[in-house]
């Protein structure tokens, strides 16, 4: 039942934030760095959270990556908008991404230890499919060179752990691999 409920607020996540990119105009570099940058928060809060209640070696491993490379990107973001004085800006994306990831965490938090490790790797899939695509959007939509670059560099990264999420979904559960 509780994977059912997971799946239903996976589900509402991509929903929300396919509504929320939708909805407006043109976001600025600004707000686009804002959303990558609560994008790569939800991540990290989802790695740590994994790192705490899987019993799986691989999913040690995975979830220690995503942690490090989304922190590293968003010591990206505070780098640039440094150097031009600026700063992440909320939007209404941003917003009902941060929202929805609190509720995500405290489904993911409230799965047993049995169902955890499905339920991660279900929430990854989903919200790494979108995290491209939305990345794909702002490299098209992205005003400042700076920007677009960062963008560009993070989006291999993003794809990687979507594949590795997608394989470990394949291998978790199935018997006889090594957990």
């Amino acid at each position: 039942m509780n994977r059912k409920r997971i799946a239903a607020a996976l589900l509402l996540l991509l929903l929300a934030w396919t509504v929320g990119v939708s909805a407006q105009e043109r976001l600025s570099d600004e707000q686009m760095l804002g959303v990558i940058l609560v994008a790569n928060q939800a991540e990290i809060a989802a790695g740590t959270l994994a790192l705490r209640k899987t019993r799986s070696y691989s999913l040690q491993v995975f979830a220690k990556r995503i942690v490090s490379e989304h922190a590293q990107v968003n010591q990206e973001i505070a780098t640039l908008t440094q150097q031009y004085g600026t700063q992440p800006q909320r939007s209404a994306t941003s917003d009902a991404l941060t929202k929805q990831s609190l509720d995500d965490i405290a489904d993911l938090d409230g799965t047993g230890t049995y169902n955890f490790d499905e339920a991660y790797l279900d929430r990854e899939v989903v919200f790494l499919q979108k995290l491209v695509h939305t990345v794909d959007d702002y490299i098209r939509t992205a005003r400042s060179a700076d920007v677009r670059t960062l963008l560009i560099r993070s989006r291999p990264s993003f794809i990687f752990h979507l594949d590795q999420a997608q394989r470990l979904q394949i291998t978790i559960g199935s018997p006889g691999l090594k957990r």
